[in-house]
């Protein structure tokens, strides 16, 4: 049975194995139009027309296939876990980086900028404003490249740049392909010590629960693929479930002020933050004063520490951003009507968690993706633990599920100009989830949280 079980799990790096090999094959036939982006220190999938909605569906069709197995897997095999069965997931989490990690392309040039921040860092050049035209340098050429001219200011968190800028420090003699593959492999690392800190949290929950939410959040294929291409919410996340690592050892105050302070690496850590705080006081934790004090407290420092720096970088984007919804369900519906669901959604969550429903977490993500004109993959990480702690309630598994699906937000950019009828389907397929949330789920959310006494 564990060898079966432990199997069933490998259908996960199997498929991103398989797609790497579908995609290595693919990108033999490249167009000569590509060629700029092929030379570059790693290649991006953007605005290959044609041949870059191909790149995408492998990518698509790689997801499904480790969704499926995962998902297969859990459902089968969950129910005879066993309390050490974190060390089989961990290690297949490694396998399918390193198979997600053997692609020759990415779909996003995040990990650029976050090499260009640190190379302007160390060169004493403030990240948060726009880079000046006369800054040249290998990293700002390559970021520039990517954006075909001026790339975004920085928005992340002081320590974030502060990690950025010793990574340049230490890895630029060695070139820009190697600087990024570090940068790449720093994600997965803390990946992999994030889904470590999972389990320790959950340790003193029964064996099918623990071992189904550590799958589904280590085994993600979405937070899997993201982590690969270098996202930094891996670090987020570290610090995070270090925290509730530390909260489920006992050191609750120590949990709270790491969890706090993780905005110092990238803003989602608020809401993580908030989420925490709710927990401890709907759910009467104990220790929920200290817990809830702290939260508030370190919340306080961090932004008295994130605010500052990001005042250019946020007047830049009020300055020269736009609205455009792409690849959601504002893209779908329309900004208003999805806010308004967004509001309706975050009114159940209040509700669920007033009536202590775990169920409210899940809401409160489903709201958060409502809310968001461009819900893009990255932000899986930082969305799961919301959909673990709302668990089968239909809202954590919708939640779980447009962690998925969001996986449609990188075709327009990988095509280019998609035509109407092909953009609205990516943005039904991604927020289905939501919307079959909203559609079925209120019947069961007055029954088990209005109608309860």
């Amino acid at each position: 049975m564990i060898a079966r079980r432990f199997a069933a799990l490998a259908a996960v790096p199997l498929a991103f194995g398989a797609g790497s090999i579908a995609m290595h094959a693919w990108l033999a036939r490249a167009p000569r139009s590509i060629a700029n982006d092929l030379a570059q220190p790693l290649a991006v999938v953007t605005a290959w027309h044609g041949y870059g909605s191909v790149a995408f569906a492998i990518l698509a069709a790689t997801v499904t296939v480790a969704t499926a197995g995962l998902v297969a897997a859990v459902a089968r095999f969950a129910a005879g876990a066993q309390a050490g069965d974190g060390r089989a997931i961990l290690a297949f989490a490694a396998l399918a980086l390193a198979a997600a990690g053997s692609w020759p392309v990415v779909f996003s040039s995040d990990v650029y900028a976050y090499a260009a921040y640190g190379a302007q860092a160390l060169a004493g050049v403030d990240p948060y404003a726009p880079v000046p035209a006369a800054l040249h340098g290998p990293f700002i050429e390559a970021a520039r490249y990517q954006w075909t001219g001026p790339f975004p200011p920085c928005i992340y968190g002081p320590l974030f740049v502060a990690l950025a800028r010793e990574g340049v420090a230490v890895l630029a003699p060695a070139g820009v392909g190697a600087t990024l593959a570090g940068f790449r492999l720093a994600a997965s690392a803390a990946f992999l010590a994030g889904i470590v800190m999972l389990d320790v949290a959950l340790a003193g929950r029964p064996p099918p629960l623990r071992f189904a939410a550590v799958c589904a959040y280590g085994l993600n294929p979405i937070a899997l693929w993201t982590v690969a291409e270098g996202h930094n919410d891996a670090f987020l996340m570290l610090a995070v479930l270090a925290g509730a690592a530390l909260a489920a050892r006992g050191e609750r105050v120590a949990g709270a002020l790491i969890v706090a302070l993780s905005p110092l690496l990238k803003a989602p850590g608020l809401l993580l933050a908030v989420m925490a705080g709710l927990d401890a006081a709907c759910f009467r934790r104990p220790g929920r004063r200290a817990t809830v004090t702290s939260l508030g407290l370190g919340t306080l420092v961090a932004a008295a520490l994130v605010l500052p720096p990001l005042r250019p970088a946020l007047a830049a984007l009020g300055a020269h951003g736009r609205y455009a919804p792409s690849v959601s369900a504002q893209g779908l519906l329309g900004p208003v009507a999805a806010l308004v669901l967004a509001a309706a959604a975050a009114l159940f969550a209040g509700a669920c968690l007033w009536r202590r429903r775990r169920a409210g977490f899940g809401w409160a993500g489903v709201a958060v993706l409502l809310a968001l004109p461009n819900p893009y993959p990255w932000y899986a990480p930082w969305l799961l633990p919301l959909a673990l702690a709302a668990g089968a309630e239909p809202a954590g598994i919708a939640l779980w599920a447009a962690t998925i699906s969001s996986v449609a937000r990188y075709l327009p950019d990988a095509a280019g100009d998609l035509l109407p009828g092909a953009a609205r389907l990516s943005a039904l397929v991604a927020a289905t989830p939501l919307l079959w949330a909203l559609a079925f789920a209120p019947a069961s959310i007055r029954k088990k949280v209005v109608a309860q006494p």
